[in-house]
Parts: C-alpha cells; sequence; structure tokens
C-alpha cells in the first residue's frame, strides 16, 4: 500500500468517526510530501525522526507530530499492513512554560516605542489604535480576541462597563472599567476619522475595518523588538502580547498584598473578572515575581507574628 493512499484511508475513517481530524490531517500530508510516494513498509525510522525535527521543532510540536504518527503506524500495524512502527524512541523534553510578566518600565518602553513602530505608510493600524489597544490589554486582563471582537454597542461609557459576548467558554460576561481606561477610550473614539456606528469594532484598522489576531501579533512582535524587551534565559517563548493579561493578574494580586487586603477573598473576584471557570485556571496566571513574592513573604511574616490574620 502506498502511503498516500493509507493517510487518505485514514483520514475518511477518523472523519467517519465524526472526528474533523484537521490537525493530524495537516501534519499526515506533510508527512506524505516529506517522504514521498513511497511504499508505506518502505517508511524508515530515520525518515521519520527527520521529518519530527523540522527547521528547529520545539517540543510542544514535536510532540504533537510524534503522537499523530504514532496513531497512524498502530492503526496499519493492527491491521497487519505493517509490522512494527518505524518511530524513534526518543522524546523531546517539553520545556515547562513561564508567561512573560512585564515591568512597569517594559510597560513604558513599549508604550514609548509604539512611534517607531507604526510610523511606516503600510501599517494597518494607527498609532493611536495599537497605543489604545496595548493598555486596554493590560488594564482591563481581556484576552486579545475578546478584545478585537467587541464592537461599539458592546462598550457603554456612561456606566463604564464592557460586555464580552460568546467568549472562550461560550458564556458572555461584563467587565467594569477603570477610570483611567475608560477616560483613554473615550479619547480614542473621538479620534478623527473613526467609524462609530454601533456595528463596527472598537479597535478598527485605518479604513474602518477589524483588525486581525496575526495583525496585532505581528505588530506586537516589532514593537517588542523596538522597545528592547526580550527573556534573558533559554525559553523557547519571546515575551508576547497575550503576557499581558498574565502581567495584569499578577499586577493586580501584587497591589491587593501592598494594600493589605484578604486576597483569598479576593482570588474568585479575579477569577471572574478573567473569565475562567475555575480558580485554578486563575492560578496559572499567578506567575510569581520578586515583587509579588516580597509580598506574599511580608504578609506571611505578619501572619507567623500574630500581626494579621
Amino acid at each position: 500500500m502506498k502511503l498516500s493512499q493509507a493517510v487518505d484511508l485514514y483520514i475518511q475513517r477518523k472523519r467517519d468517526a465524526g472526528l474533523r481530524f484537521d490537525s493530524p490531517m495537516n501534519v499526515l500530508r506533510s508527512f506524505v510530501r516529506h517522504c514521498g510516494d513511497t511504499d508505506l513498509r518502505r517508511i524508515t525510522t530515520q525518515q521519520v525522526a527527520v521529518f519530527l525535527d523540522g527547521s528547529g521543532s520545539m517540543p510542544s510540536g514535536w510532540n504533537g507530530k510524534l503522537g499523530t504518527l504514532r496513531a497512524f503506524f498502530d492503526y496499519w500495524t493492527a491491521r497487519g499492513r505493517l509490522k512494527t512502527a518505524p518511530l524513534p524512541s526518543a522524546r523531546k523534553v517539553t520545556q515547562s512554560f513561564v508567561p512573560y510578566i512585564y515591568t512597569r518600565s517594559d510597560l513604558r518602553s513599549l508604550l514609548d516605542a509604539v512611534p517607531r513602530c507604526q510610523w511606516r505608510a503600510g501599517c494597518v493600524m494607527s498609532e493611536d489604535t495599537f497605543r489604545t489597544l496595548l493598555l486596554f490589554l493590560y488594564a482591563t486582563g481581556m484576552r486579545l480576541g475578546e478584545a478585537l471582537r467587541l464592537r461599539l454597542a458592546d462598550v457603554d461609557l456612561r456606566l463604564g462597563i464592557i460586555t464580552i459576548r460568546d467568549t472562550k467558554f461560550y458564556k458572555s460576561r461584563i467587565v467594569p472599567l477603570g477610570s483611567d481606561i475608560e477616560r483613554r477610550v473615550r479619547q480614542y473614539l473621538h479620534q478623527p476619522g473613526r467609524r462609530n456606528q454601533s456595528h463596527r469594532p472598537l479597535f478598527q484598522t485605518k479604513n474602518g475595518s477589524p483588525i486581525s489576531a496575526l495583525v496585532a501579533g505581528t505588530s506586537f512582535s516589532r514593537l517588542r523588538q523596538l522597545a528592547g524587551i526580550g527573556r534573558c534565559d533559554d525559553s523557547y517563548f519571546q515575551p508576547r502580547l497575550h503576557d499581558l493579561r498574565h502581567t495584569f493578574a499578577v499586577h493586580r494580586l501584587t497591589e491587593w498584598y501592598r494594600q493589605n487586603a484578604d486576597v483569598q477573598r479576593l482570588l474568585p473576584a479575579l477569577s471572574t473578572y478573567l473569565g475562567h471557570v475555575t480558580l485554578s485556571s486563575t492560578q496559572r496566571y499567578l506567575t510569581m515575581t520578586p515583587e509579588l513574592l516580597e509580598q506574599a513573604n511580608r504578609r506571611f511574616e505578619q501572619y507567623a507574628c500574630g500581626g494579621a490574620r
């Protein structure tokens, strides 16, 4: 049996079982292109290893492709088309992902670099739009997709609230705005040339159309490099736009510690604000920073000495 035939039959049977199977299908099609339409039995472990390594594939991608190929080869081994699966024995160790928490100095550097980032005529986002988007993401902790899908009808500046509809878990929620970001959004909506009909997106390109996540992410990557912000460790991941959400959560927690607030009581409120279903989801955002650790240690010292509950 030819490799392409084996892949086509395997994909079809998975879809007949009711699976979408889009991502595994892409991996398997890519594997056929890599190996050529050779006989299924002639696939070697070396060919598989070269395919998995790709162009410096990260551990998560490497292991994902391996899982897809393992299921594919196991399927045909069980049906007698293969004697053994030609898979390498080693696995790449997936690095524990730690989000980047921006310092306030980092945030100022990013905002200061916006004019240099958006000066080109080909930029679809204006300088003011990009600056407002960054401030909005940091001030509200919203996911990028949630912010980019907002329409003017979702924004009530009179009450100072934003309605987020059909979010990650197919639920809607209401997010109150702080006075500073509310004022910033008001200024943004009064910029010349904006199209402020209720069905229009809150964050618009220069021609009034919605901004895609790809455009926002690419712009931020350029901005981060201009601002000189990057990781000093051996992480595979450079600081991302989504890390503004993590930063919002950590800075909020740090401020609560400074105010001597009841953090355990307030954590469920933070979880609801972020749109999480459970507290465990919020805990992943609370990456310890030196500043946060100092505040937590101070609180524990007060508790241990009997000065605070």
